[in-house]
């Protein structure tokens, strides 16, 4: 029942994305077609195989009426996007190691890990941008007619800078850390770095 259940909705689901319809007219855009990369999964192909290698690729939007304001939005949450996936990143393996079940604990030193590799990121760049200006229009389903642009971004940053930011949290941070906890970020943190170096 479960499966005919899955099934089913997973039927329902694709048929709504099939025939979904945008609410908006492209107006103008930064080229004549979005390109692949900003799909996450192909952001990694905006540059060579041997230099994807050396970097992590983050994709990220946003929208707005002015333009500018667009860009800079979808880059500032690329940059906050890098810090959370890592954090998470980080988080998975610390409560894979950690024999603590204190899930209140845990998210504040996850809260407590973002901000800081955050604040330690440096080596950000902004390998791409693209962006449309958008006629929202209300017989096409919108809420209401207007205009805005949709920007996408694509940030890298070398593996290499990544460890920097992580070691530099681990140096500050980890020592205020207890016990079971203190002990599981450590290694958390050292198998994250080592996974970083073997892949680069």
């Amino acid at each position: 029942m479960k499966k005919l259940l899955i099934t089913v909705c997973t039927a329902s689901l694709l048929a709504s994305c099939a025939s979904f319809t945008p609410d908006y007219v492209v107006t103008d855009a930064s080229e004549s077609s979005a390109p692949s990369w900003i799909a996450q999964s192909k952001a990694h192909k905006i540059d060579s195989s041997s230099e994807a290698k050396q970097n992590r690729y983050f994709v990220s939007d946003a929208q707005n009426v002015n333009q500018r304001l667009c860009l800079k939005s979808a880059e500032t949450r690329a940059t906050q996007k890098i810090a959370s996936e890592v954090a998470q990143e980080l988080m998975s393996k610390f409560e894979e190691k950690n024999r603590s079940t204190d899930d209140s604990a845990d998210s504040k030193i996850k809260d407590n890990l973002e901000q800081n590799i955050q604040v330690n990121l440096h080596g950000i760049i902004v390998a791409d941008k693209y962006w449309e200006k958008r006629a929202y229009k209300k017989e096409m389903g919108a809420e209401k007619d207007y205009v805005a642009y949709k920007c996408d971004v694509v940030v890298k940053i070398k593996k290499t800078a990544l460890a920097d930011a992580i070691e530099a949290y681990k140096d500050k941070t980890v020592k205020t850390l207890q016990g079971e906890n203190k002990k599981a970020m450590e290694e958390a943190i050292n198998d994250y770095i080592s996974d970083l170096s073997n892949h680069y």
